[in-house]
Order: C-alpha cells, then structure tokens, then sequence
C-alpha cells in the first residue's frame, strides 16, 4: 500500500465498499436464478413423479432424479460466485498498489464512466502494464509491448454496441477484449496513446457519430 493523501485513501476505501457492494449483488442474482432453476427441476420431478405409477422408477431414474436436480445447479452457483470473488479480490489488490500516477489515471477514468458501471471498471493502468479482469484470471499486458490497435464497432440487439479492440505486438495478435461503454473505449485509446505517441491506431469500421453525442460520459 502507498502513502496516500487522505482524499486517495478514502477514494481508495469507497472504491472497495462499491466493487465489493457489486460483488454481492451479482452473487445474489446467481442465487436467485440457482432457486429459479431448482424450483422448475423439482416441479418437473414432482409432476413425473405424481404421474408415474411406479414411483420406485422414477424415483432412481439416472436422467432425472432429486441428486441431479440439486447437483448440477448448486455446482454451477459455486463455480460462478468463487469466480467472481476471485476475480473481484484481485482487481482490489491491483486497486490497493496502485501508485499516485496511476490511481490519477484511475480517478480520471472511472470519473467518465456510466454510474451503474463504474464499481467494475474493464481495465485498469498499473505500473506501465494494462490490466484486465476476465470471469477468470486477469491478463497484463505492458504497454510498451501494445506497437498496434485494432478497433470494431459491433450493432447489436435493441440499438445497442459493443467496442472490441484487438491488442498487436511488432507480429502478432496478444490480446483482444470487449467493452460495452464508449468512455472506457475512447479514454483507453487516448491513454495508450499518450503512453505510446507511436502507437498505430487502426479502426475496422466508423463509430455512429450520435454515439458520442448522446452520452455526455464520454467527454473528458
């Protein structure tokens, strides 16, 4: 941990309340939906099982049977509530060393973001390396390795967008991601560039203008 002003560590300590705040909301829609699931199984069972007359077979029926109704949605609730918190404690640890310069950054950055995502930020600039928080693992990147970007703008469902950028080195592709906000999209283009003046900037295809109208976030 760095010696913070009393304004960073405090800023510091609100950031931690709101991502572990996010963490708990998502760990309680997984809930929700693990009951959900296991609520129709079982209603599925319950109404063979009434229907059947010999419930002794149903009952020990390999292809459906109380074990597997319990089993593969509380496997699935497991697996995806320590995923997350795994992930969200090593985005507070890379949040926790975050130097002054970078936590500047940070600052900026989630300052530009919509409210409702700003407690998970995508990416986060530290100690010269570009941060990711996949569902699994992160993935670092240096940026003095980033020597070209590659940019698509994706139409989606209901008038919505994605953002991919694809990460090149001097040969290859070494990373690809998706954002869903344009700030996060733009800002990360124009700190790399102030990273990197030489970094080539390549876009696959032209972002709608009103995109960047309509969302005042995306002014910095």
């Amino acid at each position: 941990m760095h010696n913070y002003s009393a304004e960073d560590s405090l800023f510091i300590q609100i950031e931690i309340k709101k991502i572990r705040k996010a963490r708990n909301n998502a760990i309680a829609v997984f809930m929700v939906l693990f009951l959900v699931c296991f609520a129709v199984w079982l209603y599925v069972f319950s109404d063979r099982w009434l229907a059947s007359t010999d419930k002794q077979t149903v009952y020990h029926s390999p292809t459906i049977s109380l074990y597997t109704i319990f089993l593969f949605p509380t496997l699935l609730f497991i697996g995806l509530s320590w995923a997350l918190s795994i992930k969200n404690q090593k985005y507070i640890s890379v949040l926790q060393h975050l130097d002054s310069h970078d936590l500047g950054i940070y600052r900026k950055y989630t300052s530009i973001l919509a409210q409702r995502y700003a407690a998970i930020a995508p990416y986060i600039f530290c100690k010269n390396e570009l941060i990711f928080f996949p569902l699994f693992g992160c993935k670092k990147i240096p940026v003095n390795q980033i020597k070209r970007i590659e940019t698509k703008c994706v139409h989606n469902y209901r008038d919505t967008y994605s953002y991919h950028v694809y990460f090149y080195n001097d040969a290859t592709k070494i990373y690809q991601t998706t954002m869903h906000q344009i700030a996060a999209f733009d800002f990360l283009q124009k700190q790399l560039l102030e990273e990197n003046p030489n970094l080539t900037i390549i876009a696959r295809n032209q972002i709608p203008s009103y995109l960047r109208t309509k969302d005042k976030h995306t002014h910095y």
